[in-house]
């Protein structure tokens, strides 16, 4: 079996928006870190449709890792991330 694509990632910057990645790419992972509550939005385009949005809770630090099962989640112009204060994150993408 053979691989499709290269996996890549960008990190996503607390308490604001990020390009993770330019152009159309599939989202295939994503390692969340917070310190208290706090959300993150990944989109397909700046300010554009929101496909993944988390919430941290609130009153602990901490950290999680999503797998995106399948093809992974599609993106058609761009991966724009939007973190929150006390977020950040680390976007895997092919």
């Amino acid at each position: 079996m053979s691989m499709q694509y290269d996996v890549k990632s960008g990190t996503a910057a607390a308490n604001a928006t990020t390009t993770i990645f330019g152009g159309p790419a599939r989202i295939k992972g994503i390692l969340i870190n917070y310190t208290a509550a706090a959300t993150l939005t990944l989109n397909d385009g700046t300010a554009g449709t929101a496909r993944f949005t988390y919430t941290a809770p609130a009153g602990a630090a901490g950290s999680v890792y999503v797998l995106v099962p399948g093809e992974g989640i599609k993106c058609d112009t761009n991966i724009s991330a939007v973190a929150s204060a006390g977020l950040t994150a680390q976007v895997f993408y092919g």
